[in-house]
């Protein structure tokens, strides 16, 4: 990984934690030892999970190198399709306003 995708990665994590802190700590206020707790195990799970993510792309990708543009040209031609579709139908009253 690169250090740029390392720093965005660390800022997304710590915001989702610090997210899940403000949310546990507005519904009531721990003792310390709760709080401690509270926190190991979010710094767990927030240093395990991009492992785990890093092992199952390193997975997958070998399982979907093989198709990856046809999954590219059908995400591509169903957001496309959208657009058109959007595209040229009618007007509705209320986008009128």
């Amino acid at each position: 990984m690169t250090p740029g995708a390392i720093a965005i990665l660390s800022l997304s994590m710590s915001t989702d934690a610090f997210a899940a802190a403000v949310g546990r700590g507005a519904s009531h206020r721990p003792a310390v030892k709760d709080a401690v707790k509270a926190g190991l195990v979010f710094g767990v799970i927030e240093a395990i999970t991009p492992l785990i993510g890093w092992g199952l792309g390193i997975i997958a990708a070998g399982l979907v190198e093989k198709v990856d543009h046809w999954i590219a040209f059908t995400l591509l031609l169903i957001v496309g399709g959208k657009m058109i579709w959007e595209g040229v139908q009618p007007r509705g009253a209320e986008e009128d306003d």
